[in-house]
């Protein structure tokens, strides 16, 4: 009786390790499998940095259509992708005459796309894969966001509305007045920009004012916006000058910039 007990505790602590090997190494390893869609850059063909040449490819992942450019042509077709395996179908393209260089590119690239059979997410890149080798390194493009603010203050003696976007800031300062346009410079786009990370776009007309002297002629009644790729973010009213503390450093920074409008 007692040797069964004894192997009996044994299975199961083997039982027990084996079952906590197997956890760990499902915490190990990570959950590779991604989606591919969008515009990926190709940095790298056969282990050769091929930046300068600009070479993309664009995945559609509801119709697994890809197009891209090859250096010379653009290209278009079909893949398969399913649990991180990848394979391109027949590729079709435009037949612009290119230099030799570009040629010999355009033709490795075509050989390459030809024989891939797997991925391999890595850090902020992907590695296209045949036969374990990698092949490509692509990363995805990062798009540009469009971005407007707008901030208006309004009272019975006076009226200011501010627009701003990465190109120009127009200030009116009078009703039915005509804008006053300038460029917006670099610093002070990126200065926005930073200011609007710290910002919950979706929050914003939830924020409570912190005075109330708008409700008594004591302040001109501000608004401020912000469109995001074509969306709008409103908040609610607050007193010039006085915006809600998440907004406090965005707004300063677009008052500070439309001081400098002539």
């Amino acid at each position: 009786m007692k040797i069964i007990v004894i192997l009996l505790s044994l299975i199961s602590v083997k039982d027990c390790n084996s079952n906590k090997d197997v956890n760990q190494a499902n915490t190990m390893l990570p959950d590779s499998n991604i989606t591919l869609n969008g515009t990926y850059l190709i940095s790298q063909l056969l282990n050769e940095d091929i930046t300068e040449y600009n070479l993309e490819l664009t995945f559609n992942n509801e119709e697994q259509k890809v197009n891209g450019f090859s250096g010379c042509n653009r290209f278009f077709g079909t893949y398969s992708y399913h649990e991180n395996h990848l394979t391109f179908g027949a590729l079709g393209a435009t037949k612009m005459f290119c230099n030799d260089v570009k040629n010999k590119l355009e033709s490795t690239l075509f050989e390459s796309l030809s024989k891939i059979d797997d991925i391999n997410p890595k850090d902020s890149v992907i590695e296209l894969l045949s036969n374990n080798q990698v092949v490509l390194t692509i990363t995805k493009k990062q798009e540009q966001a469009s971005i407007t603010f707008e901030y208006s203050a309004l009272s019975r003696g006076s009226y200011k509305l501010i627009s701003v976007n990465k190109k120009d800031i127009s200030v009116i300062n009078k009703r039915e007045g005509k804008p006053i346009i300038q460029p917006c410079n670099e610093t002070n786009w990126n200065n926005l920009v930073d200011a609007l990370k710290t910002v919950n776009m979706e929050n914003i007309s939830e924020l409570e004012a912190p005075s109330q002297k708008r409700l008594f002629d004591g302040a001109a009644i501000a608004n401020f916006k912000i469109i995001y790729n074509g969306t709008t973010y409103e908040s609610s009213s607050f007193d010039h000058g006085n915006p809600p503390k998440e907004l406090e450093i965005l707004v300063k920074e677009i008052l500070s910039i439309s001081e400098s409008i002539d």
